[in-house]
């Protein structure tokens, strides 16, 4: 129990860290979805999944350690960090604001309207209209 008090600063600062790692990845990925057509649910959903930086801040944080950079109690609260900033994203976006498939294929055909790209899915939806179209 007399490590308990010890404790305390060290989640602050795992809480700060993964604040400022998460407001970061909002602030780099979000307007760039934005920027691709995507509603706010969608942008906020690949925002959530993207840049977790599992690999390499667990490789870095064990070079710190390694070479004397970082102590033991560094290393713990940075490896708790890049983990948490993988895990604790990826369960908010699979809970609040994961897409149906319908929203995905919606944002693919906007997407390739606004960039005049046609794919196999546009072709097959435009004979399936035509055929609509020809019924009347």
């Amino acid at each position: 129990m007399d490590q308990l008090p010890a404790l305390w600063p060290a989640l602050a600062i795992i809480a700060v860290l993964l604040a400022l790692k998460m407001v970061t990845k909002l602030v780099g990925v979000w307007p760039l979805a934005r920027l691709h057509y995507m509603s706010r649910r969608e942008a906020t959903y690949t925002t959530l999944l993207m840049a977790t930086g599992l690999t390499f801040g667990t490789i870095s944080a064990l070079f710190g350690l390694q070479n004397k950079i970082i102590d033991q109690r560094q290393y713990t609260i940075l490896v708790t960090v890049v983990i948490l900033s993988a895990f604790v994203p990826t369960l908010i976006a699979q809970k609040f604001f994961q897409p149906s498939r319908d929203a995905m294929h919606a944002w693919g055909r906007r997407y390739r309207q606004r960039l005049n790209i046609l794919s196999v899915e546009d072709a097959g939806e435009e004979t399936d209209d035509r055929r609509g179209a020809g019924a009347d």
